[in-house]
């Protein structure tokens, strides 16, 4: 894997991708430079990727059954050909003189897409193409990196295991033999060192020879983090913290962070102006109340601050219950606001606390201060949240659904840790089109 804006991508599957949109635009392009059309044809690649990235059909490809495979491909084809058909006819470009005319070979590309997606799913069953990598230890660490690796195939690992004997630690020539003799049979390029307790039992000698002949040696903390884009507050030791690499706050991170959320917040309320004059008159047609809702939360540094939203909730929603965590299908929402909810509606008010300073706009979704009281006592580093300013959108908000229990807060904050140790405006900049997928296909909404 490598690592890009602070986010780690599988190098099989980049490879692919550039791969197949060289292949297509090669297609789409062969006779046409003549022709004149290359500009117009460099579009199409590029259209065709956003409507599937928006599809969720983007490397490593979700797991599918065959019919859905094409029916969600057709669909992100059509939806890419329609966009493609009105900037063709806004700028029309001229005919292709060569392989037929241009508007054949743009029907036929979604086909080659779709057999040669077909194609590499099927060499990497064949050819078995996932890297070997060696979990050395047993217990809680190495059963959950396991059990991880194996639910998410698509990474591209094959998972070996070997379990150190206790017994010869001290004499651990035979094993140090063995170990290199397996790592060196199944061409193992990363082990991942996965002990509960290493003091005494870490095959020091074995893991240095293993490190000089080339081969990746990591801590199962730092590799889950890495494959699973958070961090595993179980296995986490102040002293991972504190030593390894991560929570740049110099000042050129914060002050362009500040500055994309002036402007962006000040677009956004251009943008939102339609919505400001129409939601409020169907807010106060279909329930009684007032069309804001202020609410306490907890910001940077523990600082508390009043969140902006459209009402959603009836007016007298906590007033028997008391403050509670929505659920599916919420009784306390109106049906306005269940459609509101559904569109993230209610939440666009926030760009006022954005340009107020309050909050950001990406970063760990503001919780109210009872919940934080009560998850403060129970999850340890809670509080690391709170060192950057709340979001309207995170990392936390697009990778795990909406969380509604003390389990579901926990696995949160898992993704908040490593939003907070990576944070940079590149990798705001991903969060924010992933946040633009998850609108548009309405998850984790409640």
């Amino acid at each position: 894997m490598f690592r890009l804006f602070n986010r780690y991508y599988s190098i099989r599957n980049t490879f692919y991708f550039a791969f197949e949109n060289v292949f297509i635009l090669i297609f789409l392009m062969w006779g046409s430079l003549v022709g004149g059309v290359w500009a117009h044809l460099l579009l199409a690649p590029l259209v065709v990727q956003v409507c599937l990235y928006y599809g969720e059909l983007f490397p490593p490809f979700p797991r599918f059954s065959i019919k859905e495979f094409l029916v969600r491909h057709f669909q992100a084809m059509l939806c890419a050909a329609g966009i493609l058909l009105v900037c063709y006819l806004v700028i029309p470009p001229p005919e292709a003189p060569v392989f037929g005319p241009l508007w054949w070979r743009l029907a036929l590309s979604p086909l080659l897409l779709i057999g040669l997606r077909l194609a590499y799913q099927a060499i990497n069953r064949t050819y078995r193409l996932d890297t070997p990598i060696l979990i050395v230890g047993s217990g809680k660490i190495a059963t959950v990196l396991k059990e991880f690796l194996a639910n998410e195939r698509n990474l591209g690992y094959r998972i070996l295991h070997f379990q150190w004997d206790l017994s010869t630690v001290n004499h651990s020539g035979d094993q140090f033999g063995r170990l290199s003799e397996f790592v060196s049979r199944q061409k193992i390029k990363q082990v991942i060192v996965a002990m509960d307790d290493r003091r005494g039992q870490l095959p020091v000698k074995s893991l240095l020879h293993l490190r000089v002949q080339g081969i990746q040696v990591f801590e199962a903390v730092s590799f889950y983090e890495r494959v699973a884009g958070k961090i595993c507050v179980d296995w986490l030791k102040p002293s991972t913290l504190i030593f390894n690499e991560g929570f740049n706050r110099i000042n050129l991170i914060r002050v362009s962070k500040r500055v994309s959320d002036v402007v962006f917040s000040v677009i956004g309320l251009l943008v939102s102006i339609p919505v400001f004059l129409t939601v409020p008159i169907l807010i106060k047609l279909t329930s009684k109340g007032p069309v804001f809702y202020r609410q306490e939360r907890v910001g940077e540094n523990g600082k508390p601050f009043m969140v902006m939203k459209f009402r959603s909730m009836r007016e007298d929603a906590e007033t028997v219950s008391g403050p509670v965590w929505a659920t599916e299908d919420d009784p306390r929402a109106t049906s306005l606001g269940r459609i509101m909810r559904l569109l993230r509606i209610d939440e666009i008010p926030q760009v006022i606390n954005v340009l107020k300073g309050e909050m950001s706009f990406v970063g760990p979704r503001p919780e109210r201060p009872l919940f934080v009281a009560q998850l403060r006592e129970k999850i340890p580093y809670y509080d690391l949240r709170f060192t950057v300013k709340p979001g309207l959108t995170g990392w936390a908000q697009v990778k795990y659904r909406y969380g509604a229990t003390e389990q579901d807060a926990l696995e949160k904050l898992q993704y908040d840790l490593y939003y907070v140790k990576h944070l940079s405006p590149l990798f705001d900049l991903t969060i924010v089109l992933d946040t633009i997928r998850v609108v548009l296909l309405g998850k984790g909404a409640r």
